[in-house]
């Protein structure tokens, strides 16, 4: 753990974020609702809260992924309703978001939307496996949903580290069915919007994320290749942070040139070594989205 250590050494005690879950009326008694944001703990209830006074709905989602039971619950709440999902041109719909894309009762996309999936896996002897519950979990769900048994072997197969996106071709191999959004659809609202290129912000999100040991939260602000590989691996980052006897403490961030982020730190282990260094925190934007790319350290331990 302690190459874990040396690549993610910085903290910023902020609250995580809920997704944003918007709903706004069109026309045909329709109404348009958004999920915007990573998906945490508690979303699927705001969601389902939101969603009880449609009875007829198209669900737009641009999220990096996040929370597996969220994900779940929210694309159940969509099945049961009955309501249509799409990814809007240019975003990203990702891991736990995908699993929600799943469940619309018509799927929309366009070759410019990204969806891709991303297996629940445990760490083994410092590698990262497939979690045989969690792939269970979405298995029973993705089972529900109607899915084919090639489809299902398609998503809960995904490779631990990094992600499979769908193409046009993969879908029609597997057997997942979705239809081009029209050109003359509503407009995405929030669910279709991007986000202008901050650094800090990402940054902080990403170590409120460790801060909190919720591996999730902080591989969903990690560019897609690089999710579940040595320091974000989920599983790894979870265990890790989830054990200090004493929580990190940042002592310094700056802006360096439009992507870096540097920052200083010092944290104590729950074996009592006490640790102080600085790293640089390289981030990208891509999909409409500030993400994590790389940490350099610079002094640590």
């Amino acid at each position: 753990m302690r190459y874990i250590a040396a690549e993610l050494l910085f903290l910023c005690a902020f609250p995580l974020s809920a997704a944003e879950i918007t709903r706004q009326p069109l026309e045909n008694d329709t109404d348009l609702i958004s999920v915007t944001g990573i998906l945490n703990d508690g979303d699927e209830i705001a969601f389902r809260n939101l969603a009880a006074a449609s009875s007829k709905a198209l669900v737009f989602l641009n999220s990096e992924g996040g929370d597996l039971k969220a994900g779940i619950e929210i694309g159940r709440a969509i099945r049961l309703r009955g309501f249509a999902t799409a990814t809007p041109p240019g975003t990203l719909c990702a891991s736990a978001c995908a699993l929600t894309w799943l469940a619309g009762s018509q799927r929309f996309l366009q070759p410019e939307s990204n969806i891709g999936f991303h297996a629940a896996y445990r760490v083994v002897d410092g590698k990262a496996s497939e979690s045989g519950v969690a792939n269970a979990l979405v298995g029973a769900y993705l089972n529900q949903l109607g899915l084919s048994d090639t489809a299902i072997a398609y998503v809960t197969s995904a490779p631990p580290e990094g992600i499979a996106w769908l193409t046009a071709a993969k879908a029609q191999a597997v057997g997942i069915t979705y239809d081009a959004i029209d050109e003359d659809a509503p407009p995405a609202s929030e669910a279709g919007k991007t986000f202008p290129h901050d650094p800090m912000g990402a940054v902080t999100a990403f170590y409120s994320a460790l801060a909190a040991a919720d591996g999730e939260t902080a591989s969903a602000l990690v560019i897609p290749e690089k999710r579940g590989k040595g320091p974000f691996n989920e599983a790894s980052i979870h265990a890790f942070y989830g054990a200090m006897s004493q929580p990190f403490k940042l002592t310094g961030t700056a802006l360096r040139g439009d992507d870096n982020v540097r920052v200083s730190y010092e944290y104590v282990t729950n074996d009592g070594r006490r640790c102080k260094g600085r790293a640089d925190v390289q981030t990208t934007y891509v999909f409409g989205k500030t993400l994590v790319s790389r940490i350099k350290v610079l002094d640590g331990c």
